[in-house]
């Protein structure tokens, strides 16, 4: 048995950092700054299973599948950034006025959102783009006289559509499913 990391030490081997990403989100309403964003992640599915009882055994099954939200933080800037942000929110929930609170159509709300990682040269590895986008919880953070650390604003976003794009590897996900 060979010792040592193998093929992960060779110099052709790439391997993806969490400091070089970019996440940058169009809304209707104008488009999120990718440098406000201080955090993200990359989308998270679970596949529910399906229970299956015949006599005196159990098995499961894969059953749905679910994208799960996703928490953005933003840096509370002090200018006009976020108001892409804003305007989305007010658009699907009119804070501005609690009388009239109207929810658009899908044309009104359904954002788009591309996180791209890159490598130690600043060329793409891989994109991920998330459709039908929209903010499902808005934190405008904590106060605290005590710190001095900046204040940020965590999105939750919701999305239903996934692309993955492996811009360098290659890599280009396929169904092995051959049918009946």
């Amino acid at each position: 048995m060979q010792m040592g990391i193998g093929p992960l030490g060779a110099p052709n081997i790439i391997l993806k950092r969490k400091f070089r990403w970019t996440l940058a989100i169009s809304t209707p309403c104008g488009q999120l700054p990718p440098y406000t964003c201080k955090t993200a992640a990359r989308p998270n599915l679970d596949i529910e299973e399906t229970e299956i009882n015949f006599l005196n055994a159990v098995t499961w099954l894969p059953g749905k599948a679910k994208w799960q939200p996703i928490t953005v933080t933003y840096y509370d800037v002090a200018n006009q950034s976020l108001q892409g942000l804003f305007n989305w929110i007010a658009t699907i929930y009119n804070f501005q006025d609690p009388v009239n609170l109207p929810m658009s159509e899908k044309s009104g709300w359904a954002g788009t959102a591309l996180l791209g990682m890159y490598d130690c040269c600043g060329k793409p590895i891989e994109f991920w783009i998330l459709g039908s986008v929209w903010p499902q919880s808005v934190n405008f953070g904590d106060l605290d006289y005590a710190s001095a650390e900046l204040c940020t604003v965590d999105l939750t976003i919701r999305y239903s559509e996934v692309q993955y794009l492996g811009i360098c590897s290659g890599l280009d996900p396929q169904s092995c499913c051959r049918g009946c």
